[in-house]
């Protein structure tokens, strides 16, 4: 048992177990708070219900040190096909060519268990993380000054923990969420699919397709998608009459999937039907209860963003919590998570309703109309659209909105502190605190020292970009880093800037043309994170 588990009082309790519930447990303990979370099944669930994640994904699990654990269970995500009525491509998604500008290539599938059981390991092994597996939450109140939460495990036992916060990750339908009284937005997207997951022999392999392909077709939309090693998705849109239960037997299943496999192909693992959603709370906080995942949002997968916009749920949330609990920011730091993170989420999901709505067209005419017109935009040729083009940066919140590039991600190339040094990620040798960045050829000593000087009494770090063929040199204030390409270099050059204010959660909070702006918006933003505890 934990050493604080018999006081049953943590600084955070994190409710729900899921991705997102665990990376945000493992983020709090990672800046040294006692966290305790708790989860309704008695281990976790055993079978895929995610397929995508990104590379905001994998630079949060490898801050955690999870990157080399998790390598066996991803894979590189393939180009998207759309085909149209004809089955004639009509519009193709892929990722941007490296170098990556987060380090890690933009897209991936994975093997949802084998991940999520490495998240769980992981917090298993944190001495200042509590879990509690088949344990059901009875109550959640907020009592002004913490949260007390009365839990009953597998046996009928029941105990009481306290704590500062609470974050409710409990799923779409979060019982948190609905004690709360809080409702749902509907952003009027709503359509019935059965979603198949199956492992395929080997050798039937190299007849599916190579990549991912949207069948854009009236008489039944549908997605194939490659994951990794022999497991391959089915996600079949349902047609009226059809029902939207849990249980489809598998003599059901193999008609619809003869267009691609027939029994003895392939291993069916699991089938589920969904109604695709596009839903957000209306609030995400109730004074020191908050929800995140699911339980703050539904996406439909056609972006393949509906775990990731739970993942950026707890990288906002967890430094932040951090810096009010440990590091004496106020408690109004926490609202500009539901600012920062709602219209991310809704403009994200948008974007999935939009793709979707391309594939889920079954009238046959506007299908034809719809082929027509994405094939005139570009005069009948199909263009290669990034997916990450599609995500929006952060537009409010605890950023100096007037600035270029605030609310954008900060770049991770990989980089080296000393001429014959190796090369390693930037996040790895330059933390990942508050950090400035500078252009090491426009900042004096002078400069450099005020920056240090300003950066410590917020625990920040200051970074001097050095030219690669001078490398780096140890002498003066902060940490000079040269990098293996330019990624750092054309980024500042395509903002107009020398200088870089970049927030615990790799969000850029501020650019600057100089050091004396860049030391202007250490001020603004010591203003809002607060001194820290003497």
């Amino acid at each position: 048992m934990k050493s604080f588990a018999a006081s049953r009082h943590a600084d955070v309790l994190v409710i729900g177990l899921g991705p997102t519930g665990a990376t945000l447990a493992g983020l709090l303990a990672r800046r040294g708070l006692r966290v305790a979370v708790f989860d309704r099944l008695p281990d976790l669930y055993p079978l895929p219900r995610a397929i995508g994640l990104d590379h905001e994904a994998l630079r949060l699990w490898q801050s955690l040190g999870l990157a080399e654990t998790l390598a066996p269970h991803i894979a590189p995500y393939r180009p998207s096909e759309y085909r149209g009525v004809s089955g004639r491509l009509i519009k193709r998604l892929d990722m941007a060519p490296p170098p990556h500008k987060l380090g890690w290539a933009p897209n991936w599938v994975f093997d949802q268990p084998a991940v999520e059981r490495v998240l769980r390991e992981h917090l298993a092994a944190q001495a200042n993380v509590h879990i509690g597996l088949a344990h059901e939450v009875l109550t959640l109140d907020d009592e002004g000054g913490g949260v007390t939460a009365t839990m009953r495990d597998a046996t009928g036992h029941t105990s009481t923990w306290t704590a500062a916060y609470a974050v409710a990750c409990d799923g779409g339908a979060s019982p948190v969420r609905k004690r709360l009284g809080i409702t749902l937005e509907d952003l009027q997207f709503d359509e019935p699919w059965l979603v198949v997951d199956a492992h395929v022999r080997p050798d039937k392999l190299a007849e599916l397709p190579q990549t991912q392909v949207q069948y854009c077709e009236p008489e039944r939309p549908s997605t194939f998608v490659v994951g990794p090693g022999t497991h391959r998705r089915w996600e079949l849109m349902l047609l009226p009459g059809e029902p939207l239960h849990e249980q489809w037997p598998e003599e059901t299943l193999w008609p619809l999937l003869a267009r691609w496999i027939r029994p003895g192909e392939a291993t069916l693992w699991r089938a589920a039907a969904y109604r695709f959603h596009g839903l957000v709370a209306q609030r995400w906080r109730a004074g020191r209860i908050l929800l995140a995942g699911d339980a703050a949002h539904m996406t439909p997968p056609f972006m393949a963003q509906g775990m990731v916009q739970g993942l950026r749920d707890a990288a906002n949330l967890a430094w932040k919590l951090a810096r009010v609990l440990h590091h004496g920011a106020p408690d109004t730091l926490l609202d500009s998570y539901e600012t920062e993170r709602r219209p991310h989420v809704v403009a994200t999901t948008r974007a999935a309703m939009a793709l979707g709505r391309v594939i889920c067209e079954r009238d046959p005419v506007k299908a034809a109309e719809r082929d027509a017109r994405l094939l005139a935009e570009h005069g009948g040729a199909v263009p290669t659209t990034v997916r990450q083009s599609m995500l929006p940066d952060l537009v409010g919140g605890l950023i100096a909105t007037d600035s270029p590039g605030a609310g954008s991600l900060f770049p991770q190339p990989r980089v080296r502190t000393s001429p014959d040094g190796g090369w390693g990620w930037l996040d790895e040798v330059g933390g990942d605190g508050l950090r400035v960045l500078a252009d090491d050829r426009s900042l004096t000593a002078a400069e450099a020292g005020a920056l240090e000087a300003a950066l410590a009494p917020l625990q920040g770090r200051l970074l001097r970009l050095v030219d690669a063929d001078v490398g780096p040199t140890p002498t003066g204030p902060g940490l000079r880093v040269a990098e293996e390409h330019t990624l750092l270099a054309d980024w500042l050059r395509s903002l107009g800037a020398r200088c870089a204010l970049v927030r615990p959660d790799q969000q850029v909070y501020a650019t600057a043309a100089d050091a004396s702006g860049a030391l202007r918006h250490l001020d603004q933003i010591a203003a809002a994170i607060g001194p820290p505890e003497h």
